[in-house]
């Protein structure tokens, strides 16, 4: 049989190296790998793919799949891996003389965001969710980060957005609000330009954040799946196989990788102990411990596509791939997926 071509456009993140020098292959597919060099979290990758139908796969905002799936949008399939992942508490900036230090002191502040349904944001509100602060009393406020144009797509009001949620004035950035005292606070998957300048007036919301979120995976087991594969639905409905072979190939790489990044990564002095430290804390694997519990979350959205608060990957035939159960934990698709046939979703 024919190895089916599948393009898979990404960030370009070190773990590809394994498929992009052939080190990692799958039966029944050819892969040719399309890597974007952003590296903030934006959408890049994602753009190209939807603009280019001749891209059979690619990375895709997690809950913006999940959106799709409670508007009944089918033409994606989603794929158990996740690209990337990362904690969030880490991304909220304060002014350094705000006198702002826990999640509760927002309550009743201004705060800004570039997008309201990104999954960086999601994972954010969900954060200060947990630890007790009332989303509905905070101003939240839509605008683009900075004036560099690296965020652009977002900062746009959504029309189902909580009343609560107001838009930045027109040519105004977050960055500029927040040091003019316009804002309190501001949310950026990536630091303000300011925020690296000698004796900046930005600073993190927590200091230690690394603290912060190491306390916040203790208690909830969550470390954050910000995106998801996607295949589109056509390339599916014709081989059913290709999901599982573009799944173990990813999969694959990633525990190469791992594997091998003790002896060959030296991007610090001290980067074995870094991984060390780590892998004390997270299952080192490419997918496992992926939590999406978003069924517990606030956004309608999210409460619409997950059923159940938790599943395992392991037990979800291949046709319900469209990852509408929502917490994925585990995952063991490749060993576990029933024989492939072409089916259709409940």
């Amino acid at each position: 049989m024919t190895p089916t071509p599948i393009t898979y456009v990404g960030k370009d993140y070190d773990y590809l190296a394994p498929l992009a020098c052939g080190d990692v292959t799958a039966e029944g597919i050819t892969l040719k790998l399309d890597r974007v060099s952003e590296t903030m979290a934006g959408g890049g990758a994602q753009i190209k793919f939807l603009s280019n139908p001749s891209i059979e796969a690619g990375e895709f905002s997690f809950s913006l799949y999940l959106i799709g799936l409670s508007r009944g949008e089918r033409n994606l399939v989603g794929i158990p891996f996740f690209p990337y992942r990362g904690f969030r508490h880490r991304c909220i900036y304060v002014r350094r003389d705000s006198g702002l230090c826990t999640g509760k002191d927002l309550e009743g502040k201004r705060v800004g965001l570039n997008s309201w349904k990104a999954t960086g944001m999601v994972w954010t509100r969900a954060a200060l969710r947990e630890e007790g602060v009332q989303l509905n009393s905070i101003n939240w406020i839509l605008g683009p980060m900075d004036t560099s144009g690296r965020d652009v797509g977002h900062g746009k009001a959504d029309s189902d957005c909580p009343t609560y949620v107001q838009t930045a004035p027109p040519d105004r950035s977050l960055e500029a609000m927040l040091i003019a005292g316009e804002l309190d606070a501001m949310i950026s998957p990536a630091p303000p330009r300011s925020y690296h300048a000698a004796g900046s007036p930005v600073i993190r919301l927590f200091a230690d954040y690394r603290r912060v979120e190491k306390d916040y995976y203790a208690r909830t087991g969550i470390y954050p799946a910000h995106h998801v594969v996607v295949l589109r639905r056509e390339v599916f409905e014709r081989d059913p196989c290709t999901a599982r072979s573009l799944y173990s190939m990813l999969e694959q790489a990633k525990l190469q990788w791992q594997e091998r990044r003790r002896g060959l990564a030296e991007t610090t002095p001290w980067i074995e102990a870094e991984l060390e430290k780590t892998d004390r804390y997270l299952v080192p694997t490419g997918s496992r411990v992926a939590l999406m519990r978003i069924a517990d979350s606030s956004e309608p959205y999210a409460r619409r596509s997950t059923p159940r608060a938790y599943c395992s990957v392991s037990s979800i035939p291949l046709r319900s791939l469209p990852i509408s159960s929502g917490s994925l934990k585990d995952s063991r698709l490749a060993a576990n997926a029933p024989t492939c046939r072409a089916s259709k979703d409940p």
